[in-house]
């Protein structure tokens, strides 16, 4: 185990840091926007209540939209787009009030964001001491005025959630337990994406962990057609497959290889020919170097372009489903510690400068507070030359490019310069190479 350092220039900048970015998160958008502030929204986790008053009171969950008691904001229907077993898992938030169940919603993301953050800093094998403990909360509160988490808090969605399942299956394999899979096969039971992992399981030599992962998910199916059978006949028989039920690939909002080729082509809607030979071809490259680094003892590091892979190929990606951007920011000061080269001081701000919440409002009727608010890189306008117009708009396709790329270019050093650098603790602690320096 290695520890993270003791100076006062480690953690001094990072704690001013995130007082800046608990300022940023609470005090952008402004006040004429209140629709927009941090507390101010909370459409998903009412949505998810809404499933299970759906499941409750054998309401359908998918012939058309559905609508609830909330905390006074008065939210429009919505549809409901999870699998079924995800209802079943949010019924137990009928059982409280809408703000009491807001306000718990958000103190969990929270928490688990710090929780994710220690076991991405536990992967990286340091020690669980103070120093450890107050970095982590720094980087939590850093993370916050990331866009996919602020938006996810914002939101009340479930992202954070999933990425501490997968990390707890990454712990889990990395210490030899059997159950390792299950967290990642949950996850997928609650938004099917995380079935993606599967690949990088079985790329990496883990087949039991897959075949426990592909085993858990099919319970929560097998659960949804016993609790919920005509829902989940629905489900699996049309619903999953209407995209439509979310809108244009065009829309800037949806940050994957889908909606970048539909905006570079200036289409509302890519041709799914191109969509699946472009998402193949990234899938294949990204779980490729996503593996070679896993066997070169960078686990985390495969991890997260197995991560960011997946957000890259799902038909439409939120901004704030890129809560990967989280473990980056991880490996990012991780590999600035440990390289002892100035420059690569320089990747963990412009990491968060990219996925940064910046924020642009313009005065918009068809909102509460008259103002509609861009939130996000990808989000800005007005008078923006066309070329940088394009490349922010596809700010999270153009990080996971980027991160593969230096990824591929810092493997294909050779095993020399590898092995240096794991001297310095830059391989992850599990690794054969960093289990051999201890030993030494």
């Amino acid at each position: 185990m290695r520890s993270l350092p003791t100076t006062v220039w480690l953690r001094g900048p990072l704690a001013i840091l995130a007082l800046s970015s608990v300022f940023m998160v609470l005090r952008f958008p402004d006040a004429r926007t209140p629709w927009w502030g941090i507390y101010d929204n909370l459409l998903d986790v009412n949505v998810y209540r809404w499933g299970g008053q759906a499941v409750l009171g054998s309401i359908p969950l998918y012939e058309g939209l559905l609508s609830g008691a909330d905390s006074g904001r008065f939210y429009a229907p919505m549809p409901f787009t999870y699998p079924p077993f995800s209802a079943l898992l949010f019924t137990p938030l009928t059982q409280v009030t809408p703000a009491l169940m807001e306000a718990v919603w958000t103190a969990l993301t929270v928490g688990l964001l710090y929780l994710a953050i220690r076991m991405c800093l536990r992967t990286l094998g340091y020690r669980s001491d103070r120093v450890t403990a107050q970095v982590a909360v720094c980087l939590t509160l850093i993370s916050l005025s990331l866009e996919p988490v602020r938006t996810t808090v914002w939101l009340g969605q479930i992202n954070v959630l999933l990425l501490v399942l997968v990390l707890a299956d990454q712990l889990a394999s990395r210490s030899g337990r059997r159950w390792a899979g299950i967290g990642s096969g949950i996850a997928a039971g609650i938004k099917l994406t995380p079935a993606f992992f599967w690949a990088h399981w079985v790329l990496t030599g883990r087949w039991r962990m897959a075949a426990v992962s592909g085993l858990t998910f099919l319970g929560t199916v097998a659960l949804g057609f016993l609790a919920i059978p005509r829902d989940a006949i629905r489900y699996w028989s049309g619903t999953l497959l209407d995209s439509q039920r979310i809108g244009q690939d065009s829309l800037v909002a949806n940050q994957s290889v889908r909606g970048a080729i539909a905006r570079l082509a200036g289409l509302e809607m890519a041709p799914t020919s191109v969509w699946l030979i472009g998402a193949v071809l990234v899938a294949v490259v990204g779980l490729t170097v996503a593996a070679l680094a896993h066997r070169a003892g960078h686990q985390l590091l495969g991890l997260t372009l197995a991560g960011m892979t997946m957000t890259m190929v799902s038909p439409f990606t939120w901004g704030h489903h890129w809560v990967w951007l989280v473990p980056l920011l991880v490996l990012a000061l991780h590999y600035a510690i440990s390289a002892g080269r100035w420059y690569v001081w320089l990747l963990p701000p412009l990491l968060w400068a990219a996925g940064a919440n910046w924020v642009q409002s313009f005065p918009d009727a068809n909102f509460p507070d008259d103002r509609w608010v861009g939130m996000g890189l990808f989000m800005l306008g007005g008078d923006i030359p066309s070329v940088v117009f394009s490349t922010i708009t596809n700010v999270y396709p153009l990080i996971w490019l980027i991160a593969v790329a230096l990824t591929a270019l810092y493997l294909g050093k050779g095993s020399a310069v590898t092995a240096r650098l794991a001297d310095y603790g830059t391989a992850d602690d599990s690794s054969p190479r960093a289990e051999d320096h201890r030993r030494g």
